[in-house]
């Protein structure tokens, strides 16, 4: 009994012990380090990658040497926690001046970010004496900031910016690639790429070891089949674009699929399963199973030749690779490819890039202001040069360079149009994309094959398109519904104050919703 008061005692001092912490951490320690007086400006963002925070950190410190009264704080929060972490800080009203929108809905940036528009046609002042002097603060972005306004789609509200570009990125090891092949000069097409295979095969038989080409993961291996699959449709999918623009929508593609005019079974379709389970056979047994850090544990350690991954961890290869890293383009099937090229039109352009790094002012900001002029000294032609160097990524500013030791980072601009995914992710509640998860290894593993996957996939193929489409159709009249909303406030507005354009494009796009809604009601039918 004595033990057991003893332990219960403690037990409480130690509760004690965190509680009182805890009061101090949350309301002394504030007062401590504003007791200079100066304003405090907290960022918080997920960018926990090698060279971010150094680099926030960089120009947190000469933004307060400009503005002696400013204090810069940045939270750095791990992307695993970000969504619940984000989204608690802006209910409660505690989100930091500047915070990150990854993961975030147009209806939560909406009501919690402070639009930009108007502040986005004024020259940024941090760019005097640049090339982008004197030029509108949205159009000193490599897209005028399309793809924020992507976010927002119904509202079209500009609620922040983006300081960096992610693509996909081929790192190879330069040793291991000589002592595999002779030469350290990486693979240029798909073929190439393949051979690599037998070249690591016959290189470990004759050394006993265990080199893989390339190490894969599940999430970066995803990325992989998203940017080499469509590679297989391109030529189809001119040909079945409903708005005759080349491309070929998640729903559409569902509803071919559902009216008997398109099926697995297409050559272009049965082609993009083959060639999945083609370059599966490049990464190691179990490569679905692993996570981002075990295949980069894998290159780093070199038991990999190669690594499909991000431009968002060269850092970490130039940081911790005791190794020389060569980088190029994904190396895609090209029309003289032996087996995948009879589909192929030609290289696929990569556009500007994934936007990265988006950041907006919050409306509960003490200093909105302010925030909104470190978030102009962020972007700027200068500090945006500076922070590519230190975190080795491509930036959204006009005029800066890749970094000067990578200059293949940059997204290729040329090419033609892609063709499109077959795996129907983001489409719906995803219950499609799940379902051709979930049988994915019946393609890839040992003994599979395209006949053992669809036979398993086309099962319940119908059913859960459907689902998909009916969640996609609700959608469709939710947006529907809101800007039928939006429509009639602006019209009842006095002359004047109504914005013609922005009424037109309202009317656009409730158009353009209002008739997905009807287009694919048919087609969720059994």
């Amino acid at each position: 009994m004595e033990n057991n008061r003893h332990r219960n005692a403690l037990g409480f001092a130690i509760i004690l012990l965190f509680f009182g912490y805890s009061i101090w951490h949350v309301l002394l320690r504030p007062a401590a380090r504003d007791d200079d007086e100066r304003v405090t400006l907290r960022i918080g963002h997920w960018l926990m990658h090698a060279g971010m925070r150094e680099s926030f950190e960089e120009a947190a410190r000469e933004y307060e040497r400009l503005h002696p009264g400013v204090r810069v704080e940045q939270i750095a929060v791990p992307i695993r926690s970000w969504s619940a972490w984000v989204r608690t800080q802006l209910i409660g009203g505690t989100a930091p001046d500047l915070t990150g929108q990854l993961h975030l809905d147009e209806e939560i940036l909406s009501r919690h970010f402070i639009p930009l528009d108007e502040r986005l046609d004024l020259p940024n002042p941090y760019n005097e004496g640049s090339p982008l002097a004197g030029i509108p603060w949205r159009d000193t972005f490599t897209d005028g900031l399309a793809a924020v306004r992507n976010l927002n789609p119904n509202s079209g509200e500009l609620t922040g910016v983006y300081l960096q570009l992610n693509s996909l990125r081929l790192f190879y090891n330069k040793r291991l690639l000589r002592l595999v092949t002779g030469s350290e000069e990486p693979p240029a097409t798909y073929a190439q790429l393949r051979a690599l295979r037998d070249q690591v095969d016959r290189y470990n038989a004759a050394h006993g070891t265990l080199l893989e080409p390339v190490a894969g993961c599940g999430p970066y291996s995803q990325y992989f089949f998203q940017r080499l699959l469509p590679s297989q449709t391109q030529r189809l999918a001119p040909t079945i674009s409903p708005m005759r623009n080349l491309q070929v929508p998640l729903p559409d593609f569902a509803g071919l699929i559902l009216e008997g005019r398109l099926d697995y079974r297409t050559p272009e379709l049965r082609d993009s399963l083959a060639l999945l389970r083609d370059v599966s056979a490049l990464m190691s047994p179990g490569f679905t199973q692993l996570r981002r850090d075990d295949a980069l544990f894998s290159f780093l350690q070199q038991h990999a030749v190669a690594i499909v991954a991000g431009t968002w961890d060269y850092a970490v290869f130039v940081r911790d690779g005791d190794f020389e890293t060569g980088v190029i383009p994904i190396p895609l099937p090209d029309r003289d490819d032996p087996m995948f090229g009879h589909n192929v039109l030609g290289v696929v352009a990569e556009g500007g890039g994934g936007p990265e790094g988006m950041l907006g002012v919050v409306r509960t900001s003490r200093h909105p202001d302010l925030a909104l002029d470190f978030l102009r000294f962020l972007t700027s032609h200068r500090v945006a040069s500076r922070f590519t160097e230190l975190s080795k990524r491509i930036s959204s500013v006009h005029e800066v360079p890749a970094p000067s030791d990578s200059p293949a980072l940059a997204p290729q601009l040329e090419g033609e149009a892609p063709g499109f995914n077959i795996d129907f992710q983001n489409l719906g509640a995803g219950h499609t994309f799940t379902l051709f998860q979930r049988h994915l290894h019946t393609l890839i593993g040992p003994q599979g094959g395209v006949e053992p996957f669809l036979a398993a996939f086309e099962r319940d193929l119908a059913t859960t398109l459907r689902r998909d489409l009916a969640t996609h159709i609700a959608r469709a009249e939710r947006d529907t519904r809101n800007l039928d909303a939006r429509i009639g406030f602006v019209l009842s507005l006095p002359d004047g104050f109504a914005d013609p354009e922005e009424l037109e494009r309202l009317l656009e796009v409730r158009t353009l919703r209002h008739t997905e809604h009807l287009r694919h009601r048919r087609a969720v039918q059994p």
